[in-house]
């Protein structure tokens, strides 16, 4: 089960700050966060961090009940920002859920009664943060250090919600990865250079129009049996990427995804 990270939670609290302390404590309560241990706090940014952060840690342990009260307790605070005309507030609460996997979505209503929901992205029974380890064990048993040190900064960046740090981090890594199994798998020369990855990448495929070999582990990927695949998220690696303003948390997201899986495509037909 995904959870809400810790910099979503402070961006709930931040989110909510319009509000008052009075409104936050009827939302903790109605959503099943509040136990009232706490009725003499004034500070309305502890008043929802105390309660936010006790849940995410049961969530973490793996408490259903404790992430759906989280989930109903920001349905509500969307809900009362609109409401109260701080509908700006909702923006930057719905970039920081689509970090972690999650849409903020308007369920109904109209106006300031709008009421919503938080939907998953997408419906992988193996959490992403599951893919990211084994992928870093592999790259590590391949002695293939720069493209793990690459991808585990674009992890780190994913995390703290930097995506354009996130995006550039990962099509460095992907880029080793190709001249490490273009070195191993084809007699590639290494120049030492950088941006090798696109004459790397062509010895580990076969275009179209060319005569297409059989699919064969170790060998160059036939066109339509990966080989299109992999130089089109290559391609897409080199849009849109490292640049501020030029990526959102959806966009990100879709890049880790997306290439975490081509690496371990490639992995696993150039095995060690």
């Amino acid at each position: 089960m995904n959870v809400f990270s810790v910099k979503t939670v402070g961006a709930v609290v931040e989110a909510a700050n319009p509000l008052s302390a009075s409104q936050l404590r009827n939302l903790l309560m109605s959503s099943g966060l509040s136990d009232g241990e706490h009725p003499h706090l004034d500070n309305k940014y502890e008043i929802v961090r105390k309660p936010l952060r006790a849940a995410r840690n049961r969530a973490v342990e793996g408490d259903d009940d404790a992430h759906e009260a989280m989930v109903s307790f920001v349905c509500g605070v969307a809900g009362n920002l609109t409401r109260f005309g701080h509908t700006e507030r909702v923006a930057p609460l719905r970039e920081a859920l689509r970090s972690d996997g999650f849409e903020l979505q308007s369920g109904g209503g109209s106006g300031r009664a709008v009421e919503w929901r938080i939907l998953p992205s997408e419906p992988a029974a193996v959490p992403l943060a599951e893919e990211i380890t084994a992928l870093e064990a592999e790259l590590q048993a391949r002695g293939y250090d720069v493209a793990k040190g690459h991808y585990r900064a674009a992890v780190k960046n994913f995390a703290e919600q930097d995506h354009p740090s996130s995006n550039g981090q990962l099509r460095t890594a992907l880029e080793s990865l190709i001249v490490n199994l273009a070195k191993d798998h084809t007699g590639y020369r290494d120049t030492g250079n950088a941006n090798q990855g696109g004459a790397a990448l062509k010895t580990l495929w076969v275009p179209e129009g060319q005569t297409q070999p059989p699919l064969a582990v170790g060998q160059p990927l036939p066109a339509r049996d990966g080989g299109l695949m992999v130089a089109g998220v290559w391609s897409v690696s080199h849009t849109g990427g490292s640049h501020p303003g030029l990526s959102d948390a959806q966009e990100a997201r879709i890049r880790m995804q997306i290439i975490t899986a081509t690496a371990h495509f490639l992995l696993r037909h150039f095995p060690a």
